[in-house]
């Protein structure tokens, strides 16, 4: 009961959550989250009852364990000190590498996860996981590539404190010291030391399941029901425990998460808790956050953004945290179209609506108070406070009102055309800018009534114009926009400024008077436009940002800071005079169609901004130009049906099929705003451009390329660095270097064959002529051989029978008639002389035509060509025949003569030879002939071309299939090789 009177009450923050729920059609595949963690890359992990999901903001993906399980029950995520990242479940602990997870195996026992801070970095390569009431260290000794699993506590240790016998919980502190939730008490190890801490630091008995130390070094703990803190250095807890109405429902697994900002992040019954300081606020149903069964998980990404994982409605997006404050009729407005908002001298926030005006309390809603004039039938567009604290309001229906400080009704001021803005000066003047026309209080006191401004008329034509907005400048000057133009009042006099160089094509309906001189227009048709005053024109200039083209500008705001606020019908920008950002409802707005002048800066230089449903108030204006990592990354890439390694140059053969990459952008802040530049280099010069996070090319040709890919968030006016990834599409096989250098080769071999035919072919000619030609040549000789046998018989036998006749006849004559007549003895001896020499000249030529040893075989014939060679020239020339191996036809027998004889003739008449000798044997299959002198020889290379003699050797031994060498050596001599085949 101590406890309950003791725990802080809840304080309902009545303001709409920018919340954006992601679900199944989404593609978070279950709707049950258990566990959500955010590694170093920027993806974000959730861990649901039926599988595990990664986002990149753009898409959800679906991963599985690996280890034969279909759908896991994912109950723990976690991120080491060396980004890897793991997760827990009831069949083991898996790791994730490169784009699938891997059941990590320990030689001695295998680790099951339950809910629960059931994970604690160490250091690298070292973190704790606890696993059935045992705490474990797991460590690597290569790098992360395995894994050991050790008991982190000895069993004497264990002995001495039965509490860890069921361990609920760990933390490891800033300073590398342990905390555990054990049994009912906490227990911490630091140095070797083990202390169980209870009710004498000021913890009840309670199972202590999550843990964290703040900002400040405070140890927070949460259990069940309650939460204690322990600040640094203090030795007794304090109790920071919510109420317990909201602490009742069983079976869930409590959590603590620090913010960015350091405050306290929890869950209660009905939704979350955050710690201020010194009270929970609470944040449920009423400020539009539906959780299901209740919130298992919080994360702050590196963004400082929140996601909470909820029991049955999936994962939600906490947008634009901490930085936008929303608020609807559901926390009290009188209406969701907000127009205008004043904070009065006493602090209180007074808001101007479609149907009356508000104010917000202390208690976050916001309440009518009676009195108001109108009630809820008036649309209060434009909120001042004079110097006296009062606060004057205008209508859209006319109707002028003031409320004094304290005075329980409104008193009305009078009834004009519709009012569109009101304005005090700096002399205390209230300007009214109506539809029709100008109106001032000159002195806005209790009977102030409003004067119509006429003094213009001159300029203008027309007192009854309308008039949009107005501004004081820093000189004094008064700056109005109607729909007759600029017009200027200094306290003199009115002047109508000309525009230069040109004026805008849409009309000027809004104006900020900046404290640098300068002026800002806003124009209904879209565009702002920077002005400064130059004698009687205004130089102005287009200074519309690429996002707001064509965008209606329906308030402008200059802030202290010097900021330019703009207000759209799809958002706000601002600008920090040195960037633009443009944020809309994805970055926590409301809503994004924003109403006309209701931009308001609070005392405190936030800014409010009334939109058509509902108002958004941005509580640390800063924060909206907080750098943005903005980074593209090849998500995944598939292509041939198969995932491929998209961290790595990819390598594939050549397809039909395309190649698909999913991008992503791991930053969250105004997702819709991401645009993406890409080309392919290598098949594309110019870079496109697409909102889809998905590139496909379809069937590229073999070939070295490159995706170059990045990323612009237009909202945030952020670039990112370029991302590329090297692809290698190889060839077909039939396209490869393989199969050219085979064909290359096929090829050459081809053509070489194709030549070495032709060559053959021609050779085959060749030598078909030549044998043609030896055989003719052959015949030719054979004919004429056979002809000189034909000559020589004819000769031997008719002409030498006619011979030895005619010489039987002269010596008969002479024996009958020489004895008795001398002188004719005489005459008769003559003619026998004479018919003997013709006997011996038929003789010579018979032996030159064909020498009759040839009839009597080779041998003969050579001997006898031997002995006439000698007689002839004197020349002693052998002969060396085997005769017992030779054995030759007619035809072989012929040539070898004549090449002897054709030998022996060159050598006569050319050698100048002292010895001649001739040998003729077998050797194998031919026969050799050699006829060798020791003459001059000569030069072969420099031999005559009409050197007839040796052709004709050649020539008759080519024409049996042989070959005639001839070796001649100068000054030694030349030898005559002949080879004959024996043949047949």
């Amino acid at each position: 009961m101590l406890l309950w009177l003791l725990s802080f009450p809840l304080l309902a923050i009545c303001q709409q959550l920018p919340l954006r729920y992601y679900k199944q059609v989404d593609g978070l595949g279950n709707l049950a989250v258990n566990a959500l963690a955010q590694e170093r890359s920027g993806y974000i992990w959730i861990g649901t009852e039926n599988g595990l999901f990664r986002y990149d903001g753009a898409r959800f993906e679906r991963f599985e364990l690996g280890d034969g399980v279909a759908a896991p029950n994912i109950f723990a995520l976690h991120v080491d000190a060396d980004g890897h990242l793991w997760a827990g479940t009831s069949n083991g602990l898996h790791q994730l590498q490169g784009q699938r997870f891997v059941l990590t195996q320990f030689q001695n026992t295998r680790l099951t996860f339950d809910k629960g801070q059931v994970f604690s970095s160490l250091g690298s390569n070292r973190f704790l996981a606890l696993s059935q009431d045992q705490l474990w260290l797991l460590k690597s000794t290569d790098q992360g590539a395995t894994w050991q699993a050790h008991p982190f506590f000895s069993a004497e240790q264990l002995a001495q404190h039965p509490e860890m016998h069921s361990l609920r919980s760990i933390h490891v502190g800033p300073k590398g010291d342990l905390w555990i939730g054990c049994s009912q008490s906490l227990c911490h190890y630091d140095q070797g030391k083990l202390l169980v801490l209870g009710r004498k630091e000021g913890l009840p008995a309670e199972r202590w399941v999550a843990m964290l130390h703040d900002r400040q070094g405070t140890l927070w703990l949460r259990g069940e029901r309650h939460v204690f803190a322990l600040p640094a250095d203090a030795n007794s807890f304090l109790d920071r425990s919510p109420a317990q109405d909201q602490q009742k429902k069983a079976g869930r697994v409590p959590l603590l998460v620090a913010d960015a900002s350091g405050r306290i992040l929890s869950q209660q019954d009905s939704g979350i808790i955050r710690w201020q300081g010194n009270s929970w606020e609470s944040f449920t149903e009423s400020n539009g956050l539906a959780i299901g069964g209740g919130i298992n998980s919080i994360l702050v990404d590196r963004d400082d953004g929140v996601w909470l994982g909820s029991f049955g409605l999936g994962l939600i997006h906490w947008l634009g945290y901490p930085s936008w404050e929303n608020w609807t009729s559901t926390q009290g407005l009188p209406s969701n179209v907000v127009w205008s908002f004043l904070r009065d001298q006493e602090g209180l926030l007074h808001v101007g609506t479609a149907s009356g005006s508000a104010t917000l309390q202390k208690t976050g809603r916001f309440s009518i108070f009676p009195g108001r004039y109108g009630d809820r039938s008036h649309q209060w567009d434009s909120l001042v406070q004079d110097g006296r604290g009062r606060i004057w309001a205008s209508s859209l229906s006319g109707f002028l009102v003031r409320r004094d400080p304290g005075a329980k009704r409104d008193a009305v001021v009078a009834k004009l055309p519709m009012i569109v803005r009101l304005f005090f000066d700096r002399s205390g003047q209230l300007w009214i800018c109506t539809r029709r026309g100008l109106y001032v209080i000159k002195h806005a006191d209790a009977n102030a009534v409003p004067l119509q401004v006429t003094e213009f008329t001159s300029i203008t034509g027309s007192a009854d114009i309308r008039f949009f907005h107005g501004c004081q400048s820093k000189s004094g000057a008064l700056w109005f926009v109607s729909n007759k133009g600029v017009l200027r009042f200094d306290g003199g006099g009115w002047r109508k400024r000309r525009l230069s160089p040109a004026a805008p094509v849409a009309r000027l309906e809004s104006i900020v008077c900046s404290d640098n001189g300068d002026l800002w227009f806003g124009t209904g048709g879209g565009g702002i436009w920077r002005a400064r005053e130059q004698d009687d024109r205004l130089e102005i200039s287009d200074a519309t940002p690429l996002p707001l083209l064509n965008q209606a500008v329906l308030s402008l705001l200059e802030d202290r800071r010097g900021w330019l606020w703009l207000a759209t019908d799809t958002g706000i920008a601002v600008w920090n005079r040195a960037q633009w950002r443009f944020f809309n409802q994805e970055s926590g707005m409301v809503w994004n169609d924003s109403n006309q002048y209701a931009l308001y800066e609070d005392s405190d230089g936030s800014i409010w901004v009334g939109t058509s449903n509902g108002a958004s108030h941005i509580v640390h204006p800063e924060s909206l130009f907080a750098p943005v990592h903005l980074e593209v990354q090849v998500a995944s890439v598939t292509g041939d049906g198969q995932v491929l390694a998209a961290d790595k140059p990819i390598r594939l053969p050549w397809t039909t099929g395309p190649l698909n990459f999913k991008l992503a952008v791991l930053s969250y802040q105004n997702r819709e705003a991401v645009q993406f530049s890409y080309r392919l280099k290598g098949l594309e010069r110019d870079w496109s451009k697409t909102a889809i996070p998905e590139v496909r090319y379809p069937a590229l040709p073999p070939g070295r390329y490159s995706l170059q890919v990045a990323a612009d968030n237009v909202a945030m006016q952020t670039s990112s660095p370029m991302a590329e990834i090297g692809i290698v599409i190889l060839p077909p096989w039939w396209k490869t270097t393989t199969i050219y250098v085979a064909c290359a080769v096929f090829l050459l071999l081809l053509l070489f064959l194709i030549e070495r035919h032709r060559a053959r072919s021609l050779r085959a000619r060749q030598q078909l002529k030549a044998q043609l030609e030896r055989e003719r040549a052959y015949e030719l000789e054979q004919s004429r051989e056979e002809e000189r046998k034909h000559l020589t018989r004819e000769i031997h036998d008719e002409l030498g029978q006619y011979l030895s006749a005619l010489r039987m006849g002269v010596s008969v004559v002479g024996m009958e008639f020489g004895e008795k007549n001398p002188s004719l003895q005489g005459k008769i001896q003559r003619l026998v002389s004479l018919v003997d020499g013709t006997i011996r000249v038929v003789r010579n030529i018979v032996s030159a035509l064909r020498p009759g040893a040839l009839d009597m075989g080779i041998v003969s014939a050579l001997e006898w060509l031997v002995e006439e060679f000698s007689e002839n020239t004197g020349i002693p020339c052998t002969l060396r025949v085997c005769e017992e191996t030779i054995t030759l036809d007619d035809k072989r027998a012929t040539t070898i003569f004549r090449i002897v004889q054709e030998s022996l003739t060159n050598i006569g008449r050319h050698a100048e030879a002292s010895q001649v000798g001739i040998r003729l044997e077998r050797k194998d299959q031919h026969y050799l002939l050699e006829v060798c002198d020791n003459g001059k020889g000569f030069d072969p290379a420099l031999r005559k071309k009409k050197s007839f003699g040796l052709v004709g050797i050649r020539e008759r031994a080519s024409m049996l299939d042989g070959h005639a060498d001839i070796i001649s050596v100068p000054n030694v001599g030349t030898t005559i090789k002949v080879f004959i085949p024996i043949g047949g």
